[in-house]
């Protein structure tokens, strides 16, 4: 039942990827790098499928990460930075697989993805404007957070 599920799960994930990478591919103009990062990191993600080997997942989620958001960026869509936030989301993807498929994930990935994620929004050059300009204010939401805390009741050990 467990070897079952398992196996609906890849399938279904496949599908999603492919139909993805499919509808992106169709609606894009001048993608021939982005495809060789689509090949190479959709036969890595197959193989982790296959050998469920969690050094085959980064290599797959970075190279379909960066290859989606090459393929977007030749879209007439804007997303501001795709290929920044589709190496983003490459990094995030590493952990949702991993916590899928084995239930279980490293937490490391999530930085990366979040920061490249962010970097890549379409407004967020005037956030980090903002923060630099006032870059005080993280000291204050910080020493907010402490107080909060401290405040707090805690569970008796």
């Amino acid at each position: 039942m467990v070897a079952e599920r398992k196996q609906r799960i890849a399938a279904g994930l496949t599908l999603i990827a492919l139909g993805g990478v499919l509808y992106l591919l169709d609606r894009s103009v001048g993608i021939d790098s982005a495809a060789v990062l689509l090949i190479i990191g959709g036969a890595f993600l197959a193989y982790y499928f296959y050998k469920r080997e969690y050094g085959l997942l980064i290599p797959a989620c970075i190279m379909l990460g960066l290859g989606t958001g090459t393929v977007v960026s030749h879209t007439r869509y804007d997303f501001g930075q795709p290929t920044l936030w589709g190496l983003g989301l490459g990094f995030i993807s590493i952990f949702i697989i991993a916590w899928i498929t084995q239930r279980e994930s490293h937490w490391w990935p999530l930085i990366p993805g979040g920061i490249l994620v962010l970097l890549g929004l379409p407004r967020t050059k005037g956030i980090i404007d903002f923060l630099f300009d006032n870059w005080p204010l993280i000291l204050v939401a910080v020493g907010i957070v402490i107080l909060i805390g401290a405040f707090r009741p805690r569970p008796a050990s």
